[in-house]
């Protein structure tokens, strides 16, 4: 089978590989599409660990790593598998675990515990990307209630779109996203916020100086810069959720003592089923997070396309 591997910073190739076999517990999915995770592909292109490890990362990768938001059918189950068959369509829902080959590949072996099934006829695009989905439901789980409260979503990203998207599904009573791009700020709105701002522009200076204080109720980032993180904390009146992986330092002071901050918490089934759930009722859309369809074998082509942020998540083919 072809899967990607990165070599190197800058060089990723398809490199020729025996087929996994599924061990006790797990499967082996053909791999339908799988879509980028641009943070951690851009980092591994770039020759920089995201979780900004000592020694990290080591090269080459491993074979089909970083990819894990990956939709597909089953070929054949391991020892102990009771609940999937195949020819069953699944999606994963969580990330590759560590030392494993990733699913950037044709096939990929995965613990039957890491996918949900999917119905026959959604579309790849409205499920490749369910382990996104649950990473940002978590944060909605274990925040307090929103209902019919003023929320804002910084960073419009992937990861900002779906939670645009839950904060509509939970019950908020206006949403309000920041983000420097017009074309993201244009994306929140058709999929559920009331109004979106560019954070550094004057329009939102003069909403930070009507508000006269905490200028909504709670806030989620979900980009991780350390501007961005501050600028959550200094518009929300009660609470902040920390999604982003945190790059760069911000302060909370004294004019925050009434702010609570919340990180993100632990990935589990029950996000993945929350997300799910969201998608089949039509209340969370992840296509429009699809910016292009690409064959795996461009896979540096998609990464460049990430890095101008000409893209927000790539869909990749493995098998064209």
């Amino acid at each position: 089978m072809k899967a990607l591997q990165i070599l190197e910073p800058g060089r990723a190739e398809l490199v020729e590989l025996d087929r996994p076999s599924p061990g006790a517990g797990e499967l082996l999915v053909r791999v339908q599409a799988i879509t980028s995770c641009p943070h951690w592909d851009m980092a591994f292109m770039a020759g920089a660990d995201l979780l900004q490890r000592p020694g990290y990362p080591k090269y080459p990768i491993l074979p089909g790593r970083e990819g894990h938001e990956m939709c597909g059918v089953v070929e054949e189950i391991g020892e102990g598998v009771e609940d999937l068959a195949p020819g069953q369509r699944v999606a994963t829902w969580l990330s590759t675990r560590e030392g494993r080959w990733g699913c950037y590949a044709e096939y990929a072996a995965v613990p039957a515990s890491d996918v949900l099934p999917v119905p026959d006829d959604l579309p790849d695009e409205a499920i490749a990307s369910l382990e996104l989905a649950m990473c940002v439901s978590v944060c909605f789980l274990d925040m307090p209630d929103i209902t019919g409260l003023r929320f804002s979503v910084g960073g419009l990203g992937g990861a900002g779109l779906v939670a645009v998207q839950l904060a509509r599904a939970a019950g908020a009573g206006r949403i309000i996203g920041f983000d420097p791009l017009e074309g993201r700020r244009d994306l929140a709105l058709e999929l559920g916020a009331d109004c979106c701002l560019d954070p550094v522009s004057e329009e939102a200076r003069a909403f930070l100086r009507q508000a006269r204080g905490a200028c909504v109720d709670a806030s989620i980032d979900c980009s991780g810069v350390s501007d961005s993180v501050q600028f959550q904390m200094d518009v929300a009146g009660k609470w902040v959720s920390l999604f982003g992986v945190e790059h760069g330092a911000y302060e909370y002071t004294i004019r925050h003592r009434h702010l609570t901050l919340y990180g993100a918490g632990h990935h589990r089934r029950e996000a993945a089923e929350y997300a799910m759930e969201r998608i089949l009722d039509g209340r969370l859309k992840l296509s429009p997070l699809v910016s292009r369809e690409l064959p795996l074998s461009r896979f540096a082509e998609g990464t460049e396309l990430l890095r101008r942020k000409e893209a927000i998540k790539i869909l990749y083919r493995p098998s064209e």
